[in-house]
């Protein structure tokens, strides 16, 4: 087989036409294909081949440099976040840092992030999965609450079944029984209570950020307790006598029938339960709360969900909700998510409403 020989030619023509200051480049591939070198009598013509691949090295080249220029660096995935309190004030902390106070906005990145929002006692955590593009929105409405106990103190309730029994506490006279005895040291305590000539004497276990309860009998017979279980915190009267609440493990009560009532004041709820307390023995009262009706309404209009339950889309009327707070979620597929705390009571007509639209 030939050796293929390509021939470049740079330089002047001479007298006869000839090329002069020539340079050959010889490349030693074979192949079946003669190329004759160029006659120096006739004319030079730089073959077609050459122009071609030279014009298209260079658009190349060129291709690949503004691709690298004109790069446009991938946008980070996010989504909005805004959190609304009524009152406004509280303040936010984003997976532990600090934000600042609502209302407030935030651009975050997609995914699950836990946000604690704080007004004075009260603290609400909110787990969040942010959207690509979709703004979400928690509103919170703080209720009145008593303040705090101390965490480091307890308290004691105590209660006679004769009224006026005057209360001792490690020796120092408290007053008149039914009362409520605040900041007493965790740990165990000598009550003394003197009722109709009687002299009844208990040891009571205080603990740090709980009352205990205590009652005395002045028939004589041995006590027993009462655990009360509810979703809302209520207070326990036995005869108008505040005896405990459904926040303490369990309420002293002698052995024997009782008419209790229960009482929630900040949501209207009262109820009257007759429970049998066993000498020696823990008895459960769960209470349920009531249904009332509920209207959810959202500008322009929204899909709604009530504690994970789909209930439609809005408007939605006097759809039976329990007594409580409840998460009441609105979706629009153009507008975004927008999260409400609502506290269903019976103290006024409950409507619950929601703005949609951007802000």
């Amino acid at each position: 087989m030939p050796k293929t020989k390509i021939v470049a030619a740079f330089g002047k023509r001479g007298p006869q036409g000839e090329l002069t200051n020539d340079a050959t480049m010889e490349f030693g591939a074979e192949t079946g294909v003669a190329v004759r070198d160029p006659d120096p009598k006739k004319p030079f013509r730089r073959p077609a081949q050459i122009i071609a691949v030279t014009l298209l090295l260079g658009a190349m080249g060129a291709a690949v440099y503004w691709a690298d220029r004109l790069k446009v660096p991938t946008a980070p995935l996010t989504g909005s976040l805004r959190i609304e309190t009524d009152p406004p004030g509280a303040e936010v902390r984003v997976d532990g840092t600090l934000k600042g106070t609502t209302p407030m906005a935030l651009t975050m990145a997609a995914g699950k992030h836990l946000v604690v929002v704080q007004h004075g006692t009260n603290t609400k955590q909110l787990p969040v999965d942010i959207t690509t593009g979709a703004v979400t929105v928690h509103h919170i409405t703080w209720t009145d609450a008593p303040a705090a106990a101390p965490v480091d103190v307890g308290s004691l309730i105590v209660a006679a079944d004769t009224a006026g029994g005057q209360v001792n506490i490690d020796g120092e006279e408290r007053g008149a029984a039914p009362l409520t005895v605040k900041n007493l040291a965790p740990g165990q305590h000598k009550v003394v209570v003197r009722s109709a000539g009687t002299t009844y004497t208990r040891t009571v276990q205080i603990e740090a950020g709980a009352t205990a309860s205590l009652v005395i009998g002045a028939s004589g017979v041995s006590p027993g307790w009462v655990s009360v279980s509810t979703p809302v915190a209520v207070q326990v009267f036995e005869g108008q006598r505040l005896i405990g609440t459904s926040d303490i493990e369990r309420i002293m009560l002698p052995s024997g029938d009782h008419d209790l009532e229960l009482v929630a004041e900040s949501i209207g709820f009262r109820a009257t339960r007759k429970v049998r307390v066993a000498a020696s023995q823990t008895t459960t009262l769960a209470l349920d709360m009531p249904k009332t009706a509920v209207s959810i309404n959202a500008v322009p209009w929204a899909d709604v969900s009530v504690d994970g339950t789909r209930l439609g889309e809005t408007p939605i009327g006097n759809v039976s909700i329990a007594l409580g707070p409840h998460e009441i979620v609105f979706r629009h597929p153009q507008l975004g998510e927008r999260r409400v705390t609502a506290m269903i009571t019976l103290k006024d007509a409950n409507r619950v409403s929601m703005d949609m639209r951007p802000r």
